[in-house]
């Protein structure tokens, strides 16, 4: 029988998001890089995205699958967890990863498009709004989960704290 953990607070969640974007910087620069090396012809074209998207899918299915955490959760003490307590099906990561990808992967264009035509500015402030709204479903949820958890039906949870004695 497995222990029930509480919910983690948004507040960790977000802390623990902002240093997976840290970490998942340095694998989307290294697996561009494969990329360019393997298939030179091919860099900069919608091939490579798909390949970004398919080790990014690769790393957060084998994290949640294996031990329910990345390293950035590990460090937060966080974990995911299905409604059963369980560590979530590959059903279920898989649907919480196209979820957060339809919530963040329309920035990174949007974000080069306001660069490169500074009168839609506005667009980047449209786009941060459609980034926040999981974060502001979780604020009139009854367990304070974000949108795609809630879709995905898996509960983020906070572990305790180990001590060596």
């Amino acid at each position: 029988m497995s222990v029930e953990h509480p919910l983690a607070p948004r507040w960790r969640r977000l802390v623990s998001l902002c240093y997976e974007s840290l970490l998942l910087l340095a694998v989307i620069l290294v697996a561009g890089m494969l990329f360019q090396l393997l298939f030179s012809r091919l860099a900069g074209t919608p091939a490579q995205f798909a390949f970004l998207i398919l080790v990014l899918y690769g790393y957060f299915a084998w994290c949640w699958r294996r031990s329910g955490q990345t390293l950035a959760m590990k460090t937060w003490r966080l974990q995911l967890r299905n409604r059963a307590n369980q560590l979530p099906s590959m059903w279920q990561v898989s649907l919480r990863f196209a979820l957060c990808l339809l919530v963040y992967a329309p920035l990174i264009p949007l974000w080069a498009y306001t660069k490169h035509v500074p009168d839609m500015k506005w667009l980047l402030w449209l786009g941060l709004v459609w980034m926040a709204l999981p974060w502001l479903w979780a604020l009139i949820d009854r367990e304070q989960q974000c949108l795609h958890d809630r879709l995905a039906g898996i509960r983020v949870v906070l572990l305790p704290i180990h001590r060596a004695d």
